[in-house]
């Protein structure tokens, strides 16, 4: 797909986050079930009503699932679309089916956005190829994605103001390359929740915590090779990182700043364990955790609030040109054990 065409999609799906919506829109070609005439699998237009999306199902173009419409995903189903499909939900999508994982792949498609007052509450369904994973926009309901995975999606995760995403047992990967001018990365502007997820960076960015933005992660992987900054926060309300390892890039930890910051039992090894260039009032700690950088485990720099590291095991320099100086840093002698996903 031509720069264009992507940049086209990307506008369709990603507009300035704080613009309600990511707004409904339907084709001219859909009947009121979603359904077409020739093709009984086929789905277009918006689905009103309840709705089963069997194996063969073919998402035709833009598809909206409308606030009064119930789709649920077969176990076991595979479903294709058209280059450059949407998927929106501004009623109620659900697959059960951690057991025979359904899937919607597609070459690709612009992804599945949760519309304003939607609901997405999906295990066991594989999302391959959309320029997002899975999107919810101003004002969506509570969302779920478990047991499943996004394989080769630019942004994995868009969580918008105002909305919340849970994310359990999942693997996110991004395109091994990027097109001149791509750019990849989840973004966070509402609150994300993960667990157990297994995210693979590549070269690019991994999860972004924009203003605002709330971040909880346990017992995860995040990785890339020679990537660049794995959990980023650039004006976060809250980052809280736990039992999980960040590996393979330029920054594990990247803190720009965050209001309040919280890192326990994680093991971060990369060209920069930690870099924190400003933080709130916090509290802010680090504790029970593994910080080493082949250029140093920690770069200290900005105004911050106070800070305290208890119980670090670092290897390589530390650069403390931040305020306060110097912070509380109290080091163990060996590397700490559990300070891994569980």
């Amino acid at each position: 797909m031509g720069m264009l065409r992507r940049a086209l999609l990307l506008g369709l799906v990603l507009p300035a986050f704080g613009i309600s919506g990511f707004a409904c829109s339907s084709s001219s070609d859909g009947g009121g079930s979603g359904s077409t005439a020739n093709n009984p699998l086929a789905r277009a237009g918006e689905v009103h009503g309840a709705d089963t999306w069997r194996d063969g199902t073919v998402l035709t173009g833009t598809v909206t699932i409308a606030k009064d419409g119930v789709v649920d995903i077969a176990p076991g189903a595979r479903i294709v679309c058209a280059e450059g499909a949407t998927l929106y939900v501004a009623g109620t999508l659900r697959a059960k089916a951690a057991a025979s994982h359904a899937k919607i792949s597609c070459a690709r498609w612009a992804g599945l956005v949760v519309s304003g007052g939607g609901l997405a509450d999906l295990e066991g369904v594989d999302l391959e190829n959309g320029l997002v994973g899975i999107a919810t926009a101003v004002g969506a309901q509570d969302s779920r994605f478990s047991e499943g995975s996004i394989l080769n999606s630019l942004k994995p995760f868009v969580v918008s103001k105002g909305s919340k995403l849970t994310v359990t047992k999942v693997k996110a990967t991004t395109p091994e390359k990027l097109a001149p001018g791509e750019t990849s990365q989840a973004d966070v502007e509402g609150t994300l929740v993960a667990s157990r997820l297994d995210y693979d960076a590549h070269l690019s960015e991994g999860i972004s915590v924009r203003p605002g933005g709330d971040l909880d992660l346990s017992d995860s992987t995040i990785h890339g090779t020679n990537g660049a900054d794995l959990v980023s926060a650039y004006g976060a309300k809250k980052v809280k990182l736990s039992y999980s390892t960040f590996k393979g890039s330029h920054c594990g930890i990247h803190i720009e700043p965050s209001e309040a910051f919280e890192i326990d039992h994680v093991t971060s090894e990369s060209i920069y364990g930690i870099t924190i260039y400003g933080s709130g009032a916090g509290p802010n700690i680090v504790k029970a955790s593994n910080l080493t950088g082949s250029a140093a485990w920690l770069d200290f720099a900005g105004e911050n609030g106070a800070i305290t590291f208890d119980n670090v095991f670092t290897n390589g320099e530390q650069l403390l040109n931040g305020g306060p100086t110097p912070p509380t840093i109290s080091k163990a002698a060996a590397a700490i054990g559990d300070a891994k996903p569980r």
